[in-house]
């Protein structure tokens, strides 16, 4: 049987790497057939250069053109997308840490027009997808957070030229949320519940309901 492949998405500061290491953890636990990965892969030599986009060594935000920046996540798919292909096979499943979307969200945040947005998003969804013939997840889940909560979490870390741009984040956040909406096979969650923030562990009991309705594990 082929083995699943869930993605957690979302902004930066939500929490993405935290969750997907909870489930990775309990599925390893209870069936012991889970891997875990995360992109970007700094190791690679896309991902490097991925490193140094970050840094700003290129230039900020809004002066590096979301076709070119996106190009160097989509190579760094590339070049894990045959292992990924090889757990599937073994039936594996797979737990990633960002994944093609992440791509859409903090490029297309830097296009104002719909109409360019949609554009690039339908350009990108073929150079990945369709060239470059990377899996698709079976199931995603983007996870939600106030931007002046993500900002707070953040500041515990040395911040990106992604990172701490707060209008460009909030953007982000949208562009996640639009794809999510108009996209099947996927699920928002919510970190917070009445203007509070969850416990980390009710959020994992949340996502682990919604996998098992949807019949993911």
């Amino acid at each position: 049987m082929k083995g699943k492949f869930i993605v957690f998405e979302g902004a930066d500061g939500t929490g993405k790497t935290t969750q997907a290491k909870l489930l990775f953890d309990y599925l390893k636990k209870k069936k012991g057939d889970a891997v875990f990965f995360s992109f970007p892969n700094y190791k690679s030599a896309w991902g490097k250069m991925v490193r140094r986009y970050l840094d700003g060594e290129f230039g900020d935000v809004g002066e590096v053109s979301p076709y070119l920046a996106s190009m160097l996540y989509a190579g760094d798919r590339l070049l894990e997308s045959e292992r990924i292909k090889r757990w599937q096979k073994v039936g594996k499943t797979i737990i990633c840490d960002r994944y093609m979307v992440s791509n859409i969200a903090h490029q297309a945040a830097k296009i104002k027009s719909q109409s360019e947005q949609s554009k690039f998003v339908k350009w990108l969804e073929e150079l990945e997808y369709g060239e470059n013939k990377i899996p698709k997840p079976d199931f995603s889940i983007l996870l939600t957070i106030p931007q002046n909560i993500a900002q707070k979490f953040m500041k515990r870390r040395i911040r990106d030229i992604h990172e701490r741009n707060v209008s460009y984040q909030k953007k982000v956040a949208k562009a996640f949320e639009d794809y999510a909406k108009t996209n099947k096979n996927w699920a928002v969650v919510a970190n917070t519940k009445g203007g509070k923030l969850k416990k980390t562990d009710e959020i994992h009991k949340e996502i682990l309901e919604i996998l098992r309705t949807k019949k993911i594990v």
